[in-house]
């Protein structure tokens, strides 16, 4: 039977479980601005009930009503569990709420994506 070695981060490294690459960069820009914009982004989408995306070749998705606002909630979800894991696991390493706070927020983010991947992709309601 084979063994797997046990994955044994160091403190630059990142398996979004354990503490957070350490430094300014990580708590202030992967921390808070960019879980911002991202938090921005899907409150503006819950909103206005209305997202666009466009590919390559400029072709648009247009999502609208319960499609964009679970998509809006998957990104609320992205972006709470970015200021989680980068931000308060900069401060108080594995502290309870940091932990808490990534589970719910990657519950949210799992459910938000999930209806939006069976509404839009098997259902084929946009």
């Amino acid at each position: 039977m084979w063994q797997r070695t046990p994955h044994n981060p160091g403190p630059y490294d990142d398996d979004w479980e354990d503490q957070p690459g350490q430094g300014p960069f990580y708590q202030w820009f992967m921390g808070a601005a960019l879980p911002l914009a991202i938090l921005i982004y899907g409150i503006v989408i819950v909103v206005r009930q209305q997202a666009t995306f466009a590919d390559n070749q400029m072709q648009h998705m247009q999502l609208e009503g319960l499609n964009a606002m679970a998509l809006g909630i998957a990104a609320i979800s992205a972006g709470l569990f970015l200021h989680c894991h980068y931000f308060w696991g900069n401060i108080y390493n594995q502290a309870w709420f940091a932990v808490l706070g990534k589970i719910l927020s990657a519950c949210g983010f799992i459910g938000g994506l999930g209806i939006l991947i069976i509404r839009v992709g098997v259902l084929g309601r946009s």
